[in-house]
């Protein structure tokens, strides 16, 4: 479009000062176009960036509260020694008014605001495959656009929608639960396919714009970014399905929960409720798998932000050199002299 354009104007033009005005418009264009994928570029840095401080200030936090508990629901002292490790970043930052919740929340959120903001699959070259290429027959949008708008959005579900731990859940909490994973499931799974989509990897056929497009080295980095990311996003999903085993039977020790009744706070005295308690932390092998099932998310997470980063070092656009002077605007209705 712009070629056409540049075409019609010197074409059409009679006089050297119209042409003048053309090559002008070029320049606005190209600083335009220009700007746009640099501040794309900035934008996709910054929201990996508070991705990044989320998973950080959460595990920093939570790990601060097991190695020096707290005297709250669950982080104190335990018969069994020590305080509450819980088996995953979410059920971590549950409580939105806990510190680890609220700053999880805020970085997650705030970079997920960036990165959909930044309209990355249509202005940096190194993803851009083309917008032909449907995700399926009967899916009515491209490649581009699932990246554009699965990730982010799954990484908004995911600070957005609190999830609970089971054994304290209701059948209502399960609500929040299920839209938690959906985002989850969004957000790694639906990046790793298109990241897989766009660098041919694990035996798909790499699109030719990206075959051009794409370096070995930055190829090579992504790929094996890509491999860690499903890596341990399969471990951590394996986890979660052994902790859902009966482990005392095989010698473990888990979490030990008990439902009591308490005196209902917002009823009339006397009137009770039942509410599920923390009486006892899992220790032993147990505790150790589930110190892996969080660690094996949080690595999915370094993987998945680091493959962002990857994508803004490699890119052309963040080193593009705009005009050190900006244009003149100038006021149509005031006579030039």
């Amino acid at each position: 479009m712009l070629g056409c354009f540049l075409d019609f104007a010197r074409q059409d033009s009679g006089t050297m000062g119209i042409r003048k005005q053309g090559a002008t418009d070029e320049e606005r264009i190209i600083f335009l176009e220009g700007l746009e994928r640099k501040k794309t570029a900035s934008l996709l840095f910054f929201g990996a960036a508070f991705g990044l401080l989320g998973f950080l200030f959460a595990f920093i936090i939570g790990t601060l509260k097991f190695l020096r508990p707290l005297t709250s629901e669950y982080h104190r002292i335990f018969p069994s020694g020590h305080g509450y490790f819980p088996a995953t970043v979410s059920e971590m930052v549950h409580d939105p008014t806990d510190p680890a919740g609220k700053c999880f929340f805020a970085f997650e959120f705030v970079g997920a605001f960036f990165i959909f903001n930044s309209w990355y699959p249509w202005s940096l070259r190194n993803v851009y495959i083309g917008d032909d290429d449907q995700v399926a027959p009967c899916v009515p949008f491209s490649w581009m656009m699932f990246r554009q708008f699965i990730p982010p959005a799954g990484m908004m579900l995911v600070a957005t929608v609190t999830t609970t731990p089971f054994a304290q859940a209701t059948i209502l909490d399960y609500f929040c639960i299920s839209i938690h994973l959906f985002g989850a499931v969004l957000l790694f799974a639906g990046y790793g396919v298109v990241e897989a989509k766009t660098l041919g990897w694990c035996g798909l056929q790499q699109p030719i714009v990206a075959q051009k497009c794409v370096g070995e080295d930055e190829k090579t980095v992504r790929k094996r970014l890509l491999t860690g990311l499903v890596a341990w996003y399969v471990l951590f999903c394996v986890l979660q399905g052994v902790l859902l085993l009966p482990l005392d039977q095989f010698g473990g020790k888990n979490d030990h929960w008990e439902t009591r009744k308490i005196q209902n706070p917002t009823a009339e005295p006397g009137e009770l409720m039942s509410q599920t308690i923390l009486i006892d932390t899992a220790s032993g092998f147990v505790l150790g798998l589930k110190i892996l099932s969080y660690a094996s998310e949080v690595c999915c997470g370094l993987f998945l932000i680091m493959s962002f980063m990857t994508i803004w070092w490699f890119c052309a656009e963040r080193k593009a050199d705009l005009r050190d002077e900006l244009y003149q605007v100038q006021d149509s209705n005031i006579k030039q002299v």
